[in-house]
């Protein structure tokens, strides 16, 4: 706001090479911003115009690159709108009796541009129709400034690309414009192997192929389809899993996503991670996602799975409820899903909600040797601050009950919580309900909540601070009664090439069942997909 400023030097040359150099500042007065005028607007209002200009107001401190911010939110206002000709300049009045800045805004609005063609440009492997199914806009609309962004956004999503932006051509008729999509393709295709830790895993070492631009009638490159495919093997010294996913996001160019998942998953037991005993998975699944509206899109699954239970640990008594699940037993179960995804980005997130619900009927006319009904929901919020960091909250919810010939939710599929994908500073799985050796058997309940705020400290590295809680009860009815749990500390965040690497130190702030006291814990995680 010192519009008068000045500032003059003078130089002193001393012995031995040496200068002293005088500055002197005389800031004069510092301006506030007067009257603010609208002209030339027909289209959008004048308060609409004021209300869009966030950092110049009447009184305010007068400031020329504050200002040059509002136009340009103006202009951005008017392409929002269609009015990509829109022409913004401002001319002001500096009265230094009073110390005022008169502002006046003139806009030439144009009149409104409409697309003539898309044109797709940059891609080598990735089919057009990949790319245009993205797009929010199409020949013969408007222009849509809110609809470019989101377009943005959703082949950002993809992961196919390593930069998109748009362009626009001229064409023959003045308010006929070319809309031109440009794409850096990236490599989406990996094969990879490894191994890494966790504190929830143990060791692990990985095989994997994957192809996230799949396309199987693409011989002999295979890709270019935007379909995804997964073949993936890990051993480890608790588990041991096998899978084959494949994903077709538009079935016969229709917006209707589906795929199927084949699996084994086995794990054994490993007390110290809350499993006091070895169950072994092996079953596929079926599913069908469609999108509602540009943000919400709902699901079916039919999922089939024979479920083995055996070697117990000698904590585990007779009496004790997970000895009953001994033996192998099927589940047969239909899921319905339903969300709303408004996230800037799903690989690095800055802002945005994301919201999730999850209904499965297993049983019944369905088959299988286990009856009962499972609904989860949940959500994330994202907010952006200052230097790119960033709160997250989290809420995830879960209840579940028998029915038909069932009296007892097998403890397999059961809600557990604590450790280090939920209620940090506890033990794995050891929040709820226990048997008389100290051995987590879940409940039909849960609710957990999340609060972390990073702070990015270098492109790869970022600081994270943290508070959990949340609990596990035996019975439905006592959803969120009484004996919460949480936790609290600190951690870091790590990007690298073969997957991200999670640190992070967890205290209790509440007793842990089968602890003597509260002693803070280590959860460190590495690898492709714990």
């Amino acid at each position: 706001g010192f519009i008068d400023v000045s500032a003059k030097y003078s130089v002193e040359y001393l012995r031995k090479g040496f200068v002293a150099l005088d500055i002197d500042i005389k800031e004069g007065k510092r301006y506030s911003v007067g009257r603010v005028d609208i002209s030339g607007n027909d289209v959008i209002s004048a308060n609409e115009v004021k209300k869009i200009m966030a950092e110049i107001s009447e009184g305010g401190t007068f400031s020329r690159e504050k200002l040059s911010v509002d136009l340009s939110n103006i202009r951005t206002l008017y392409f929002d709108r269609g009015y990509i000709f829109a022409n913004v300049s401002e001319t002001t009045s500096i009265d230094p009796e009073t110390g005022k800045v008169d502002v006046k805004v003139n806009v030439e609005e144009g009149g409104l541009a409409y697309i003539n063609k898309v044109k797709v440009q940059g891609n080598t492997r990735t089919r057009d129709s990949v790319i245009r199914r993205e797009l929010r806009m199409y020949p013969g609309d408007r222009f849509d400034g809110g609809k470019l962004r989101r377009s943005k956004e959703r082949l950002s999503n993809l992961g196919y690309f390593e930069d998109v932006s748009f362009d626009i051509e001229d064409t023959d008729t003045s308010d006929r414009k070319d809309l031109v999509v440009q794409v850096k393709e990236t490599k989406t295709g990996t094969f990879s192997f490894g191994g890494g830790f966790s504190t929830v895993d143990r060791v692990v070492g990985f095989i994997e192929v994957e192809q996230k631009n799949f396309d199987f009638t693409n011989w002999p490159t295979f890709t270019g389809g935007g379909q995804k495919l997964t073949l993936r093997a890990e051993t480890g010294s608790t588990k041991n899993n096998l899978l084959l996913s494949f994903t077709e996001p538009s079935i016969f160019d229709h917006p209707v996503a589906g795929g199927f998942d084949v699996f084994k998953r086995e794990r054994e037991r490993e007390e110290d991670t809350g499993y006091a005993y070895d169950e072994s998975r092996l079953g596929g699944d079926l599913r069908f996602a469609k999108e509602f509206s540009e943000y919400v899109t709902g699901g079916v699954t039919y999922k089939f799975e024979n479920i083995t239970i055996d070697n117990f640990a000698d904590s585990i008594t007779a009496t004790d409820e997970i000895r009953q699940e001994e033996g192998t037993n099927s589940i047969s179960s239909l899921g319905f899903s339903l969300g709303r995804d408004t996230r800037d980005n799903v690989f690095s997130t800055t802002k945005g909600l994301n919201l999730y619900s999850n209904l499965d009927f297993a049983g019944s006319v369905l088959g299988g040797s286990k009856d009962f009904w499972r609904l989860k929901t949940g959500g994330d919020y994202y907010v952006p601050f200052k230097f790119g960091s960033v709160v997250q909250f989290s809420l995830r919810s879960g209840l579940m009950s028998p029915y038909g010939d069932s009296d007892r939710i097998p403890v397999y599929e059961r809600f557990f919580a604590g450790g280090a994908y939920s209620i940090r500073g506890y033990n794995e799985r050891r929040v709820g309900p226990m048997t008389t050796g100290n051995q987590p058997v879940g409940g039909e309940a849960m609710i957990v909540g999340n609060i972390e705020y990073t702070i990015p400290l270098l492109d790869f590295l970022k600081f994270a601070t943290f508070i959990d809680t949340g609990n596990v009860w035996s019975d439905m009815e006592d959803f969120a009664s009484t004996g919460f749990k949480s936790g609290m500390g600190v951690g870091l965040r790590v990007k690298t090439p073969v997957g991200p690497i999670n640190l992070d130190y967890g205290y209790p702030l509440n007793e842990e069942p089968g602890e003597d006291e509260k002693t803070g814990k280590f959860y460190f995680s590495v690898s492709r997909g714990f």
